[in-house]
């Protein structure tokens, strides 16, 4: 018997498509299948992994600002497929790649894959809005002959996050807050909380492009492959979507029993029980 379920993902996803006044979704709720707190579906601003990007050197839709021997070049890996590799000279070469990635979001997650050559060294940034250049971006960056990570900003200064080892894929994470009067911001590597965890920062919406750098300072350069950029921000919750999530909570556990008519139109893919 085919029986379509709203499991918790999936009405967050409806609280995120739907919104709507009209309702035609007849469904069957399993009241376990639903968290005390109902995570919101997740809007992409920007999501690339470099699959559909030719190798050779990075192009459109990124801009390039560079002099001296730094390059950013698409290359084939056994491990990782297509990514960015960022060769930085280790003199005053510089290299500067940006990307539009706009949002008016309060609050937004940029994850990014990174591997860097033993020694090397980088700057990838994430700007927006703010009183000063400090406070318009937050760095993460790792120097010249240290696996530690550093995020940049304004007011906080630079704040030793965690260790970012050579020579292999990381996963990093900067997640902003800028909803409350106090912004602030964390960074996660490989998905576990780091010292840099409600960091303050000026950066506000709108936020408007991310970069990666290689300073022209003496000494930064080397490898440093990145993968997976991926921007996201939580779908807005309507007051009417959190009156049909508390609706559905309320369905007695022991029940399976249909909600009819619920306000937004949801979409559910068929399952076999």
């Amino acid at each position: 018997m085919v029986i379509r379920r709203v499991r918790s993902t999936l009405l967050a996803l409806a609280l995120f498509l739907g919104l709507g006044s009209s309702a035609s979704a007849s469904v069957v709720v399993e009241h376990a299948s639903i968290p005390q707190e109902t995570q919101l579906a997740q809007a992409t601003v920007l999501h690339e992994d470099f699959e559909d990007d030719a190798v050779g050197p990075l192009g459109s839709p990124w801009s390039i600002t560079k002099t001296g021997t730094s390059q950013a070049r698409i290359e084939s890996t056994i491990d990782h497929g297509r990514v960015l590799l960022l060769h930085g000279g280790l003199a005053t070469d510089y290299l500067l790649a940006s990307r539009d990635s706009a949002s008016s979001a309060t609050e937004i997650v940029m994850q990014v894959d990174i591997k860097p050559a033993s020694g090397a060294s980088f700057i990838w940034g994430l700007h927006g809005a703010g009183s000063s250049i400090g406070a318009r971006r937050i760095r993460l960056q790792r120097e010249p002959g240290s696996t530690m990570l550093v995020a940049q900003t304004a007011p906080s200064g630079s704040r030793n996050c965690g260790d970012l080892p050579s020579g292999v894929w990381s996963t990093v994470t900067l997640k902003v807050h800028a909803s409350a009067c106090s912004h602030t911001f964390d960074v996660l590597i490989n998905g576990k909380a780091t010292a840099c965890t409600g960091i303050s920062t000026g950066l506000s919406q709108p936020f408007t492009y991310i970069d990666v750098m290689d300073a022209s300072n003496e000494g930064w350069g080397g490898d440093v492959r990145f993968d997976n950029i991926d921007i996201t921000t939580p779908a807005v919750q309507s007051a009417e979507a959190e009156e049909i999530a508390s609706q559905v909570r309320a369905i007695p556990m022991s029940e399976d029993r249909p909600v009819e008519a619920l306000p937004v139109k949801i979409f559910v893919p068929q399952m076999m029980r």
